[in-house]
């Protein structure tokens, strides 16, 4: 498990994806939580530059209010094309 910690910029609800035979369907899903967090990232000279991170969590009224804050989010990982990296709550 990793930690992801930062500045809680944003936290916000996005739409789900419905395709156009879901929307025949009476089952929708469910919107996602999402967080913005800006934080540091290290590079190979020892630099480092700030990035701003989505990451997707369960449930987001534990960090409602808390922008501008540092947080630490635990996180896991998944890189589904090369220099591209998913964060998503755990």
């Amino acid at each position: 498990m990793l930690n992801l910690t930062g500045v809680l910029v944003n936290v916000y609800k996005s739409p789900a994806f419905v395709s156009k035979d879901a929307e025949k369907d009476a089952e929708k899903p469910e919107d996602k939580d999402k967080l913005q967090i800006l934080g540091d990232v290290g590079l190979k000279n020892g630099e480092t530059r700030k990035d701003l991170l989505t990451v997707t969590v369960k449930n987001i009224e534990a960090y409602e209010g808390l922008e501008g804050s540092e947080i630490s989010v635990p996180v896991g990982a998944f890189a589904p094309s090369k220099g591209s990296i998913i964060f998503f709550g755990l």
